[in-house]
């Protein structure tokens, strides 16, 4: 985490108005600055700037804050996240109080230059990059590298001094020390703000898996991740977010002047990728291969995304083509993305048409199988749908209408905001997940105490711990308060743990004595406001 000094020291750099005014035109008024608020639609400027108090407010629209706000505000992004988008504009180096995931994407790094290095000794990986038509802009832009064989890895490894338990944790190694990337050509997965997070390779030696992609780390989740979000973040912000199956057609639509593309990381869009998409933009065009395989994911992709209310629609190229070769045969694929298929649209069709809904049997199943998907939406959804179904299968709408079975919330079911907010925290920054862990544990949340353990132990497909996650109501939390709504919580559980051991008998009173007075002294050290690593009799 960022020490709070070092947050503080570059407060005291930051120039209000000169970040305000990378993205709103300013005005002088006074003592203040002036402009068209870039929060909400106005003809006339209500949005004031004013440097002596270092901050912003609308009148028109009530935003209001100081220039971290502003950036978070602006660019979607997290408290930590927006520090360190001020801190690289005003290059200013942070202090870290844990600098252990920072020592991990430096491990990263180097093992990215070295691969980087073996790319250009390797005739045979430049000839298939060349043969796919990857310029060498496109080669440095997405730091692509090589591979080589194990032993020269290691030896590589071992010489620049790294430390191969780090290697294993971070997937550069297997759990038997072996490199997991061999004789294939690396792609580097980064995060948003454009660190190392993990590696996927592509073969060049025949080998039966075409690509590898690493399983999840402490710093790369492959269901939260999204393959050139890095580059393609703010062309999204301006307007839609295009996804396709992989990295070589990410690439090539940089390459070819869209800069709006990414990947999904040998996994189909899931709901753990949309509050991600989301930070960016509300429009989504799928662009997959149009083949079997496919076709198929698109439309697991556009039912997720038109049940979440997601605009856009689904690219279909021509049979057997991607957007990558489509490029390299020196294609304009533009016109492909200018009239997508709307989701709606896609799913009832592609639905239809695996039917021959002219025999009244297979005409019920593609009834069933729409009317299932359709039982899962909102009402204003199920009834849009059901339009436009209706006449192409000359049925009643009705037909296709489910009531959505609401279900009666019970003890169990019920939201604490506090616990919840802190989860989705955790799990919307990872990095936060290692510095917190050593002073919480599951049993120490009332409501959420499932989801917490499902959360340590990655298990990202919990289906509580989701529901948290995309529920707007729960609030992403800045480190501050994070801490400041953790401390109740554990004040709480340690006074109740504390009134336990006084009222058991213990065979030991000089330990029982130890324990209560160890409490006694980390709930005194909560209540002035300092977390405390959990004693490992608790």
């Amino acid at each position: 985490m960022i020490k709070p000094e070092s947050i503080e020291n570059l407060k005291s750099q930051i120039d209000i108005v000169d970040v305000v005014g990378n993205y709103v035109q300013l005005k002088k008024s006074g003592a203040s600055y002036k402009g068209l608020c870039p929060f909400h639609s106005e003809k006339t400027p209500s949005f004031i700037v004013t440097p002596s108090k270092e901050i912003y407010h609308c009148f028109g629209c009530g935003a209001h804050g100081d220039a971290i706000k502003f950036i978070m505000e602006i660019e979607k992004l997290n408290y930590r996240e927006a520090i360190e988008k001020l801190a690289a504009l005003y290059n200013f180096p942070l202090e870290y109080t844990s600098s252990k995931n920072f020592l991990q994407i430096n491990i990263l790094e180097k093992v990215n230059n070295y691969y980087k290095s073996e790319l250009f000794k390797n005739r045979i990986a430049l000839d298939y990059l060349e043969k796919r038509k990857i310029s060498k802009n496109s080669i440095e832009k997405f730091g692509l590298g090589f591979a080589p064989e194990a032993n020269s890895q290691l030896r590589y490894f071992k010489n620049a001094n790294l430390n191969f338990k780090e290697l294993i944790k971070l997937g550069v190694l297997t759990e038997q020390g072996y490199p997991r990337l061999n004789e294939r050509i690396t792609f580097p997965i980064f995060n948003e703000r454009d660190k190392i997070i993990a590696f996927g390779g592509r073969t060049i030696s025949n080998h039966p898996a075409k690509y590898i992609n690493f399983s999840n780390t402490q710093l790369f989740n492959k269901s939260r991740t999204l393959y050139g979000l890095n580059f393609a973040k703010e062309y999204a912000r301006k307007g839609n977010l295009i996804i396709t199956e992989g990295y070589f057609d990410t690439i090539m639509l940089h390459q070819a002047g869209i800069k709006e593309a990414t990947a999904t990381l040998g996994t189909s869009l899931t709901n753990y990728h949309l509050p991600i998409i989301k930070k960016f933009t509300n429009r989504v065009i799928v662009a997959y291969d149009s083949d079997r395989a496919g076709i198929e994911a698109a439309m697991k992709a556009s039912q997720i995304l038109y049940a979440n209310y997601f605009e856009g629609g689904v690219v279909l190229f021509p049979e057997g083509a991607d957007p990558a070769d489509l490029i390299a045969a020196g294609k304009d694929v533009t016109p492909y993305f200018k009239n997508p298929i709307p989701f709606d649209e896609f799913i009832i069709n592609f639905t239809i048409k695996k039917y021959n809904i002219s025999n009244p049997i297979q005409k019920k199943m593609a009834i069933e199988e729409l009317r299932k998907y359709i039982s899962g939406l909102e009402e204003i959804s199920q009834n849009a749908i059901a339009t436009k179904v209706a006449p192409l299968l000359q049925i009643n709408e009705n037909i296709l209408k489910t009531k959505k079975i609401i279900k009666i919330e019970t003890e169990s079911k019920k939201i604490d905001i506090t616990e919840a907010s802190i989860i989705k925290s955790l799990y919307e920054n990872p990095h936060l997940l290692n510095d917190i862990s050593e002073f919480i544990k599951p049993e120490m949340f009332l409501t959420h105490s499932e989801e917490l353990k499902a959360l340590f132990k990655e298990d990202f497909e919990n289906e509580k711990l989701l529901d948290i996650t995309l529920k707007e109501e729960v609030k992403v939390l800045d480190y501050e308060n994070l801490k400041k709504s953790l401390l109740p919580i554990l004040i709480r559980f340690y006074t109740n743990k504390q009134q336990e051991i006084k009222a058991i008998k213990m065979s030991d009173a000089n330990e029982k004595i130890a324990k209560i007075k160890e409490i006694g002294l980390i709930i005194y050290k909560l209540r002035k406001g300092e977390l405390v690593e959990v004693p490992e009799f608790i």
